[in-house]
């Protein structure tokens, strides 16, 4: 008990210096006190700090209100399934050496990679006509994969992670307008994230790897000459990379590289032509006749922890306002402004503000520098001459200061600030 209780104290939070001294989402996971790695728990499995669950729900509430505008309908599925699950999807055959197995009372099941098995579960629920295509459906789901230990860096690459995932199943001549909407609703989340320098990446299979790909020469063929077609049309501008489609079709990467320059994916869109077979999904035409769906996979955000970490990097812990875990911090110049400090407080509270207090005895310098290091974005001074006022002093995280404002139009401006995701 002793040994495990000396490694419960042990903290992996050390990383070299990326490019130009950039700091990685590791340090600044640590000096933020956004998320630790600890030996007891496991590597590739981070424990958030409130602050840094803060910025995985706002990230993860903008997401789902976004779809939900859109019309996705979202649903709550298990983490883990019978293998026969995963038989019927081909993942156990393509894929099970990244999978987490258990044995359940003589049963083996896995922890899920993904979501789409238990989706078309869900479609086949009852029978399906045109009039019901397409159907969009989507979940913030925890996913898990067996990673080599080499592999986990960071918030970047998890064994545990979340996935803003969802599955559009449709008939083929909606397949391109559902696409565009796809790529429409990706670009609206990477500009309200401040995501700028991707690149985009059309995956091709190789047919010659039997082991990684299901053989169907033709439906590869025809997928992936669709998948041109529409990335043409849309005037996508992207390079090929043979033998980095799924198992099941190819796929779209929006490609980044980390403060290493590292290349890794952040958010992928797939045309899949194999599962609605292997899944017997069917919908019934105008003339009540069977046919087979087609199907986009796709995700919204990308897995909620490296969108987290790439956001960190590019802004070096100095988040926008509408994703910091402290938006303001009220510092009292004397133990005389202590109860004005906390009345503010209270009121910005009351209005949905992410607000902290510092009414220590420490002096209002270092007040202020502790908030700097915090990456705090709005620091609001209260000593006497404010209280007699009426009125704030505030200071922005960039050193701007601003005397005489009243709560009011500071809370106006903090909502209008929110709003637009400056």
């Amino acid at each position: 008990m002793g040994k495990l209780l000396k490694k419960m104290s042990k903290v992996k939070m050390s990383a070299p210096k990326g490019k130009n001294g950039l700091k990685s989402n590791v340090e600044l996971g640590r000096d933020l006190d956004l998320y630790t790695v600890n030996e007891i728990v496991g590597q590739g499995l981070p424990l958030l700090t409130p602050k840094g669950t803060t910025i995985k729900r706002e990230v993860e509430r903008f997401i789902t209100d976004e779809e939900l505008k859109r019309g996705y309908l979202h649903t709550s599925t298990p983490v883990m399934a019978k293998s026969d699950l995963f038989k019927v999807s081909g993942h156990w055959q393509h894929y099970q050496k990244d999978m987490f197995t258990l044995d359940v009372h003589g049963d083996t099941y896995a922890l899920r990679p993904m979501t789409c098995p238990f989706q078309f579960v869900l479609y086949k629920r009852k029978s399906r006509s045109y009039k019901d295509l397409p159907l969009k459906y989507a979940e913030i789901a925890s996913l898990f994969r067996n990673e080599q230990s080499g592999e986990l860096r960071g918030l970047t690459r998890l064994r545990q992670f979340t996935l803003a995932d969802a599955h559009i199943i449709c008939m083929s001549n909606q397949l391109e307008k559902e696409f565009e909407e796809v790529l429409d609703l990706i670009n609206y989340v990477m500009k309200s994230f401040g995501v700028k320098d991707i690149w985009y990446r059309f995956s091709k299979s190789d047919l010659k790897n039997k082991k990684k790909y299901i053989d169907a020469p033709a439906a590869w063929k025809e997928s992936e000459k669709l998948m041109k077609k529409i990335l043409d049309k849309l005037k996508v501008k992207y390079i090929e990379a043979k033998g980095e489609a799924a198992f099941y079709g190819p796929k779209l990467d929006l490609q980044y590289k980390d403060v290493y320059g590292k290349e890794d994916t952040l958010i992928t869109v797939q045309i899949d032509f194999a599962l609605p077979e292997r899944f017997d999904l069917t919908y019934k035409d105008k003339d009540n006749k069977e046919k087979r769906p087609i199907i986009i996979h796709r995700s919204s955000s990308g897995a909620t922890e490296r969108v987290i970490a790439y956001i960190l990097e590019k802004t070096q812990g100095n988040l926008p306002l509408w994703l910091s875990p402290t938006q303001v911090k009220v510092l009292s110049m004397t133990d005389r402004n202590i109860k004005k400090s906390t009345e503010i407080v209270s009121k910005l509270k009351e209005q949905g503000i992410r607000v902290e207090v510092d009414n220590s005895d420490e002096p209002i310098s270092k007040k202020v520098r502790d908030a700097q290091l915090e990456k705090v974005n709005y620091m609001i001074t209260i000593g006497d001459k404010e209280e007699k006022a009426g009125t704030l002093a505030v200071r922005s995280r960039e050193g701007k200061v601003k005397f005489g404002v009243k709560l009011n139009d500071f809370l106006k401006d903090l909502k209008k600030e929110i709003e637009e995701k400056l």
